[in-house]
Formats: C-alpha cells, sequence, structure tokens
C-alpha cells in the first residue's frame, strides 16, 4: 500500500474521532461561567465587569482575554442564555480536532513525506483528559492548538512572513493565557538561534514587532482599566506563592495516569536534542537536534512552571497544552521504521485511551478532582447535576428577575451568578473575581484556587451587603444561624431537591416579595421568631439580650426598616 494514502485516511479518521469524543464529552466547567458572565456584560454595554456595582472598581477575574472576546461574537451572534454553551463546546471540539491535524501534519512534513500512519495524532485523540477540558467552556483547547502551531513554526520557519505569522500566534497566545509567555519565549528562543546564525537582527524584529504591536497596547489597556499589570487571578491563586510539592505531585499523577504512552515519549523527547547533524540545516529544519530542541523549549520550562505554581484543581488541565508536543517524540523518533511506526501508533493510542486514574478524582473536597465526572453525576435518576444546575440557575433567574440580589458564590457556584444574572455575585472560594479576597494574605496552601474561603473575611460580606450565601457552609456562631436556611422549590422536582442557599442577611422587602413569587419558598419565619424572642425577653439576662441582639442587627436591623422591634430591644 502507498504511504501516503494510508497515513491521510488514518489521519482524518483521527480528527473526525477526536471531534466525536470531545463532542460527545461535552459539558460546561463552573469556571467558564465567570467568562461568560464578562462576555455577557460587555456585549450588554457594561464593560468586561464582572459585577454592575457602580462602587466596586472593575475587576479582571478572568486569564482568557482571547477566548471571553470569542465567547462575546458567540452573543453578539445569538448564542445568549444555555446556547452560550453549545458555541464553546463547538469550538472547544473544533479545537481539538484541529490540534490532532497539526499533529498528524508535523509527523508528514518531519517525516519529508515518508510517513507510513501518524503516531501523536490518534494517541491525542484518545485522551480523555484532552478530550474532555476542550468542550468544557474554556480556553484549554484554543490555547494548545495556538502551542502547537507556534512549535511547528518555529521548527519550519524559512521567511519573513512564517515569522509575522509566529509572532502574531505568539501574541494570542499571551492574550489568551499569561502562561502563554513561555511559548512566546520558547519560540523566540528559536528565533534568536536562527538570527544569530544568520548574522540577520531582522529576523528578530519581524518576530518581535508582531508580538509588541499587540501585546504592549492591551497590557496598558489592562493596567488603566483594572488596575493591575497581572490579572486578578494571578493574586487569588497565590501565583507568586509557590507550591511546588502540591505541583510535582500534580505532573507525576499525571504522567503516571498516561504512563505506557507519556514516559516513554517523554524519554524520547528528552533525546531528542541529542540527535547530530546541523542546527540550522537550511534544507531540512526536521533534520539534526532543531526539532528536540524547539520541543524541550516549549515543554520542560511550561511543565516546570506547572510543577513550581502548583498545577490546578482539575487534573491534567495544565498539562493538556504540551502532551500534543511529547507525543510528537514518537513520531520525531519513529517514523522511519514502519514496524515501530506501527507499533508505536498502536500503543500511544492504547496508553492514552487506557489510562490509569488517581483514586481522588471523584473527590471535589481533595486537592485535584475530574470535574466533568463530578458534574454527570447524577441527583436523582435521570437527572445529572448539570441539569439539575440549570433548572435552579433559571428559577433563581425568575425569583429575582428585577431585584437588586446580592450572592456570595463559590466552588462549583459560578453557573448559578451567570444564569440568575443578578447584579452583584461575590466569588468566596479564592476571590477570582474580587480584589479585596484576592489580596488578603496568603494563607496556608491546599486546594489551588479555593485558598481564600468565606470564614476568612464575614466582615466583608456584611460589608457587600449579601443577600444570599450558596455555600452551604455558611454561618456566624450567633443566634441568627438557626434562621439562616432558605431553600427555592424548582419546578417538576420534589421539595427534597429544593435549592438550598444560606441568607447573610435578612432584607424585609426581599423576603416578602420572594415569597410572593414563590409562596412555597421552604424557610422559616425569622418575623414570627424574633417576636416570640422579644416576648420572653424579660426571661433573659441583660448581657444575652445585649449579645443577642448584635447578631439581630447584623443579620436584620441593618436591612430592614423595623421601628418597633428595634425600639423592643433598645
Amino acid at each position: 500500500m502507498r504511504r501516503a494514502p494510508l497515513f491521510w485516511s488514518v489521519l482524518v479518521l483521527a480528527v473526525a474521532v477526536a471531534f466525536a469524543h470531545a463532542w460527545s464529552l461535552g459539558w460546561t466547567c463552573d469556571d467558564a461561567y465567570i467568562s461568560f458572565r464578562y462576555a455577557k456584560n460587555f456585549v450588554d454595554g457594561n464593560g468586561l465587569v464582572f459585577n454592575l456595582d457602580p462602587t466596586e472598581a472593575p475587576v479582571e477575574g478572568y486569564t482568557n482575554f482571547t477566548w471571553t472576546m470569542w465567547l462575546a461574537v458567540g452573543i453578539a451572534l445569538g448564542f445568549t442564555g444555555d446556547l452560550l454553551e453549545t458555541w464553546s463546546i463547538l469550538w472547544g471540539a473544533l479545537l481539538h480536532a484541529a490540534t490532532v491535524f497539526l499533529l498528524g501534519f508535523a509527523a508528514w512534513r518531519s517525516s519529508r513525506g515518508t510517513a507510513f500512519v501518524p503516531i501523536a495524532a490518534p494517541a491525542y485523540a484518545a485522551s480523555y483528559a484532552a478530550a474532555s477540558l476542550a468542550p468544557a467552556g474554556l480556553e484549554t483547547a484554543l490555547f494548545t492548538f495556538l502551542g502547537v502551531a507556534m512549535w511547528l513554526l518555529a521548527i519550519e520557519r524559512r521567511c519573513g512572513k512564517k515569522l509575522w505569522l509566529l509572532g502574531f500566534l505568539g501574541a494570542f497566545a499571551a492574550m489568551t493565557r499569561p502562561d502563554g509567555a513561555l511559548f512566546v519565549a520558547a519560540a523566540g528562543a528559536m528565533v534568536l538561534l536562527d538570527a544569530m546564525s544568520a548574522k540577520s537582527p531582522r529576523i528578530v524584529l519581524a518576530y518581535a514587532i508582531p508580538i509588541v504591536g499587540c501585546v504592549v497596547p492591551y497590557v496598558l489597556w489592562r493596567h488603566a482599566y483594572y488596575g493591575y499589570w497581572v490579572p486578578n487571578t494571578f493574586f487569588a491563586k497565590s501565583g507568586g506563592d509557590p507550591h511546588v510539592e502540591q505541583g510535582w505531585n500534580y505532573v507525576v499523577d499525571y504522567f503516571v495516569c498516561y504512563g505506557f504512552a507519556l514516559v516513554p515519549a517523554a524519554a524520547l523527547l528528552v533525546a531528542l536534542p541529542l540527535r547530530r547533524k546541523g542546527l540550522f540545516a537550511a534544507v531540512d529544519p526536521w533534520s539534526g537536534p532543531r526539532a528536540g530542541i524547539a520541543t524541550a523549549l516549549f515543554v520542560l520550562p511550561y511543565v516546570a512552571f506547572v510543577a513550581w505554581v502548583g498545577g490546578d484543581f482539575m487534573f491534567g488541565r495544565f498539562l493538556v497544552p504540551v502532551t500534543p508536543l511529547v507525543l510528537i517524540a514518537l513520531d520525531l523518533w519513529l517514523q522511519k521504521s514502519r514496524p515501530f511506526c506501527v507499533a508505536a501508533m498502536g500503543m500511544a493510542t492504547m496508553g492514552m485511551l487506557f489510562r490509569n486514574d488517581p483514586p481522588y478524582l471523584l473527590d471535589y473536597a481533595g486537592a485535584v478532582s475530574d470535574n466533568r465526572a463530578i458534574s454527570v453525576v447524577e441527583v436523582q435518576p435521570g437527572m445529572p447535576l448539570t441539569e439539575y444546575a440549570r433548572i435552579a440557575g433559571h428559577e433563581m433567574k425568575r425569583l429575582f428577575d428585577g431585584l437588586e440580589v446580592r450572592l456570595g458564590v463559590a466552588g462549583g457556584h459560578a453557573n448559578f451568578a451567570y444564569r440568575a444574572e443578578v447584579p452583584v455575585a461575590v466569588e468566596c472560594a479564592a476571590g477570582l473575581t474580587d480584589a479585596y479576597i484576592a489580596h488578603m494574605p496568603v494563607p496556608p496552601r491546599g486546594k489551588v484556587g479555593h485558598e481564600r474561603p468565606w470564614p476568612l473575611y464575614p466582615d466583608y460580606l456584611l460589608k457587600r451587603k449579601l443577600h444570599f450565601m450558596l455555600e452551604g457552609s455558611y454561618a456566624t456562631g450567633g443566634i441568627c444561624d438557626q434562621y439562616r436556611a432558605l431553600a427555592f422549590p424548582l419546578p417538576g422536582l420534589p421539595d427534597a431537591l429544593a435549592m438550598p442557599v444560606r441568607i447573610v442577611t435578612w432584607d424585609s422587602k426581599l423576603m416578602a416579595e420572594l415569597r410572593r413569587r414563590q409562596p412555597r419558598l421552604l424557610g422559616s419565619d425569622f418575623e414570627g421568631a424574633l417576636d416570640l424572642y422579644i416576648a420572653q425577653m424579660s426571661t433573659k439576662t441583660k448581657e444575652q439580650v445585649a449579645k443577642d441582639f448584635e447578631d439581630f442587627r447584623r443579620f436584620y436591623f441593618d436591612h430592614s426598616e423595623d421601628a418597633a422591634r428595634r425600639a423592643a430591644f433598645e
């Protein structure tokens, strides 16, 4: 059989499988709804902000500017509400499939058109981590595609147009995720080596001008708009505080999970720069150590960075962008031998398909988890958690429509901030969208992105005048804790599945309106309980009444006009 038809048939199949694989796993990570909310507010003309609070300065609670802008394009085209999930899933799957194609194209180019079958392409298409994170509503698939495209151009650079394209891709990567600067530096190192070899500074200029021309105005605008040189999430995730032990475990567990494919590929990757022949081969840039040096520059510093920052709470998310470049080492070494090539394709694909998952992936409270698997757990037969969240979010939007409701959200609650469309939502797990919380002193390191929970700043939640907290553990230790439980009955679901919230402050007018809109609202009659307390006040000590009143004041009197009941205490 001729090599070209077989190679391209396998590659086309791998691309189709990659798209189908990602599409079938389509879901939306809770963090994606942060970008959704920014994009919606932007399209609505409110600016690139998370909250519609005139007293709050804009906060850069996203780290994926270009992806957020692409979500805004989807909204402008009519993909609003839940349809925005479809937009993000579609493009995530398409970009994942495009990355698989780039891997096959690289294999074909590196073999000078003699490759028998692609190796890395079908292996990456089989990866559950890559396929499940691509359609998660985040920028992972876009960032991975940009990294692989930059790597390919950095090796094959042979004309000014490709240098300009490489520069624009670098600018795009840096504005897609801050760690895209590592890819910019890796490609820049290759460009600098070429410039030194050719003794031509114009080579560096052709690469640098698009980056400087795009990134510098963007950074200056960002600083002027948000007030900081780095995104708020840098502070929220303790970006300046290394968490190497957690990060090392994150990297090791990922490579062990896909060990049969990634460990041999990583060993070959390390050996690639040792191949002999000229680094700057004029005819074949893939010969000699050039491809190996470029691959090492793209992969090794990035993996070291992931280990340094502590990885991520989502298993594999920070390592997926360099997984294709680890796997491509198999193509670069084994394409010359037909038997080894076919065997490597089979072993690598099986190695990525049959993974050795760490046992903690379904433990949401742990440091790392498989959030997709958790999100599709059924709350009742036939209803995954994602569907429950959709129903609850729409019911909250109906109840809160036109009301100045302020929510505290944490963990897996950003979808409610997006769907309910409340004007103010405070992220109370790390302060991703709140500058005050994000800049608090670094607590003892724990789950990345969840290290500044609400118990560190209960008074701040009162200052922000929150009405409800979606974090079920919220309490202050006072007498009012017994009145904080509230639940919103959901259409078509039993009361046992009512959406639970905790009341931070009791606004009598707001609660009355909510009960008018939903007579079956599940919660205590606080005013009635307060009347009973007042009737029994003579049986309590003055000190106890004073202590209880302070809690009543913070919970109720500071937020509701009730002179008669206040007078009973005073």
